[in-house]
């Protein structure tokens, strides 16, 4: 199936490759100095999509290919909004980096990446 939002799902890879990483080497203000950082990086995941309020799947065509992703980004959608949830959207990097939920969102990000990357 083909995309019509490409440069979106661009950002979402984007997204999904900084989630997935192993947490950086925060800067002397105790921020993620990689582009995208991990505020970015939420934001295109969560804040740019509907995807926290309504079902991924309302995106296949536009963003996603299939239910396969669907699933995959709710899942680490999710697992973000429960570490957002606990920190607050204004905590710091290394507070969410730290966070007990935070190897799940690695866990998911990567999963979903493989899934949308395939």
């Amino acid at each position: 199936m083909g995309i019509e939002w490409p440069g979106r799902r661009g950002d979402v890879l984007s997204a999904l490759r900084v989630l997935a990483a192993e947490p950086p080497v925060l800067d002397g203000a105790g921020r993620d100095s990689r582009w995208p950082d991990l505020t970015n990086a939420v934001h295109w995941l969560v804040d740019d999509t509907p995807w926290d309020l309504v079902d991924p799947a309302t995106s296949i065509g536009t963003i996603l290919r299939d239910g396969h992703e669907g699933d995959a980004i709710r899942e680490v959608v999710a697992a973000v909004v429960a570490v957002s949830d606990r920190q607050g959207p204004q905590s710091s990097d290394a507070a969410w980096f730290s966070d007990s939920g935070w190897s799940e969102v690695r866990r998911l990000a990567a999963q979903a990446l493989t899934c949308l990357e395939r």
